[in-house]
């Protein structure tokens, strides 16, 4: 029987970006009013990059809604309310053990408003920020509809829809392999993905995972947020589960592991971990999972370890 490694927190958590007030340029909602400022910000889903010493956090944000208390509490309107732009927050320093201290990251302005984005439905969900080989950064995002937004300077940005799914698909992710992008996104209860070469062809659609859970009113529990990464010849998928049972932002990510991508289809999960739209990541620092609203509003970080590891 194969002993796969697998990760456990290995640390506290360190909360390195704290969203600051500002100024709402967006659409007039339930809660939120155009060109008001608004003290307290809430962030979600998000991708973080190190483009050679300068750090980059992009992610959902809105303005706190004024009743929301906490993830649990009842509300008079929706807690997602005005999730139709990004923060930008940027950090410097070589490596992750250099940023690993409380509110590193710097709030830029924020990006990619609908008045930004004409013709594409207000929301801007969950990105995925990847630079290529030209110097362009590229942030690809949903919901539904998945599309690119491309900058060299987080200011003006070339948009382009990648391509229409099924209503509920939603998070990002790009995982590449011998020049093979594997676009992975959460659609109801499964994992799905396409490949490309070029981000402008893309097969049809593949599911990678589905989740067996049941809501306790028995319809399906929700997957979410999917990250997949390969460390020593074990591809890793994890993903965060939403069911209603642990608030809003639910901070329950699996963690599966296989020798193939398509052997992660049908195991069960080596472990659980405490993020909510977790991210790993490694560098000769060490390794490293991101957490976001969990366990605070913010982005944070806590160092891993990995079990069974002797063996390989």
């Amino acid at each position: 029987m194969e002993r796969i490694p697998f990760p456990r927190i290995n640390g506290e958590y360190i909360t390195v970006y704290r969203p600051g007030g500002d100024v709402y340029n967006g659409l007039n909602t339930v809660y939120f009013k155009n060109n008001t400022y608004y003290d307290s910000w809430t962030v979600n889903d998000f991708s973080i990059l190190n483009d050679n010493g300068s750090w980059h956090l992009v992610g959902i944000t809105h303005p706190t809604p004024s009743d929301f208390a906490d993830e649990y509490s009842p509300m008079k309107g929706p807690v997602h309310d005005a999730e139709h732009m990004l923060f930008h927050a940027t950090a410097n320093g070589n490596t992750m053990a250099d940023i690993m201290y409380e509110s590193s990251f710097t709030d830029c302005p924020k990006i990619l408003y609908p008045s930004d984005r004409p013709n594409e439905i207000p929301e801007c969900h969950a990105p995925h920020l990847l630079k290529d080989s030209d110097g362009n950064y590229k942030i690809f995002y949903g919901p539904q509809f998945m599309r690119l937004a491309t900058t060299r300077d987080f200011i003006t940005f070339e948009k382009r829809t990648l391509f229409e799914d099924h209503p509920s698909s939603r998070d990002p992710f790009i995982f590449e392999e011998n020049g093979i992008y594997y676009f992975i996104y959460a659609v109801q209860n499964r994992i799905d993905y396409r490949t490309t070469n070029d981000f402008v062809s893309f097969s049809e659609p593949k599911t990678l995972q589905v989740n067996p859970w049941k809501k306790e009113n028995g319809n399906t529990a929700s997957s979410e947020s999917p990250y997949i990464f390969k460390r020593k010849g074990f591809y890793y998928l994890m993903w965060a589960i939403w069911d209603g049972r642990a608030g809003v932002y639910d901070h329950r990510s699996y963690v599966f592991g296989a020798r193939t991508i398509e052997g992660l289809a049908n195991t069960a999960p080596l472990t659980m971990l405490p993020a909510h739209s977790g991210e790993f990541y490694s560098d000769e620092s060490g390794d490293y999972l991101l957490s976001v609203f969990h366990p605070e509003n913010g982005i944070s970080i806590a160092p891993i370890a990995w079990e069974n590891d002797q063996c390989f």
